[in-house]
């Protein structure tokens, strides 16, 4: 499948291209892309012809700061039922880890790794190697991406909120170097193999006030739901999306998720393999990312959490949780409202 990029984002460029008095429309068509898509919140554009627009937008509006006034734009629906979920997330850690799981949402030729490094917590963003020996990505992108990314972090924490290091693929622009200054406020290291924001601790796991982990839940149903009718053979969101449905009846097991999928147990082990999973890995992975989630939201007791991740008994979700985190969802519920 030729990777490709949500309208939403096409919409930021041609929003940019509007405020310049350009005729964002007809700039949409050289580039071989129909505007009639904009108009639809599901629509994909082929991300090789993305990237051209973006070089393109960028040449025309003479702007060497064109990605970042783009990335102005932004609005929840961007990043589709993720922009949401981001924005619901109970800390920016969370919010960095699904944008991290569910970037593919928004472009499916983009990775994006959250982990922690010993400058900090880093999130980093790249394209397949495949496609970035075909279509080298714009700066414009680049510039829009990070500036979006920090943005949405600034709008759940706090406009104070400084990264500690930026690293960036682009060179160092020219004539609007001091302007990425002003905006990122943190040192930008140019020319570097991908791009990434780094953060630091204390910052990324502080409780959000805008934190809503019902809102965050729906949402993200929604993502796996889009990803798994986008991609029908990527076997490991298939069974995702089947998991969030069966969980909460208590029949999450492998052969109910073979007939929901109408295939061989055979087929199914075989097609997680390739992809480096396993059922039983996907549940686990599963219920850990819930897990979370549900013990932060307080009006659930735990009994009801036992219930909504699958499990038979509350000691069986009780020594899950503390193989997953260290600690019981009693202990994990009062650390987060002491920093809430």
């Amino acid at each position: 499948m030729l990777p490709s990029t949500l309208s939403s984002v096409v919409l930021l460029i041609t929003k940019a291209l509007d405020a310049e008095g350009l005729d964002s429309k007809e700039i949409l068509k050289r580039a071989g892309l129909d505007p009639a898509h904009l108009n639809d919140p599901n629509a994909r554009y082929s991300y090789p012809a993305v990237t051209h627009l973006w070089k393109m937008a960028g040449k025309v509006s003479g702007d060497p700061c064109f990605g970042l006034k783009a990335a102005s734009y932004w609005h929840p629906t961007t990043l589709h039922a993720l922009g949401y979920s981001w924005l619901a997330s109970d800390t920016l850690e969370d919010a960095l880890q699904r944008a991290a799981r569910y970037i593919r949402l928004v472009n499916t030729a983009a990775n994006a790794v959250f982990e922690e490094t010993d400058l900090g917590y880093m999130f980093r963003i790249s394209i397949d190697k495949s496609v970035r020996n075909v279509v080298q990505p714009a700066n414009e992108a680049i510039d829009a991406g990070v500036a979006l990314i920090l943005d949405m972090c600034r709008s759940c924490y706090g406009s104070d909120l400084n990264p500690i290091r930026i690293e960036v693929r682009r060179p160092k622009p020219d004539k609007c170097a001091k302007i990425f200054e002003e905006l990122f406020r943190a040192p930008i290291y140019y020319e570097y193999p991908e791009n990434a924001i780094y953060f630091d601790k204390a910052d990324i796991s502080q409780r959000l006030p805008t934190g809503n982990a019902e809102l965050a839940r729906s949402n993200e149903k929604i993502i796996v739901d889009y990803l798994a009718r986008l991609d029908k053979n990527n076997i490991t969101t298939q069974v995702k999306s089947k998991l969030l449905d069966l969980l909460p009846s208590g029949h999450a097991t492998e052969d109910a998720v073979i007939q929901a999928l109408h295939m061989s147990q055979r087929t199914l082990q075989r097609k997680l393999k390739e992809e480096g999973t396993t059922f039983k890995e996907l549940l686990d992975e599963t219920r850990q990312e819930l897990a979370k989630e549900y013990v932060n939201d307080t009006s659930l007791s735990f009994s009801e959490i036992t219930y909504l991740l699958g499990f038979s008994e509350q000691s069986n979700f009780t020594r899950a949780f503390k193989r997953w985190q260290g600690q019981s969802p009693s202990a994990y519920r009062n650390q987060m409202r002491m920093t809430g």
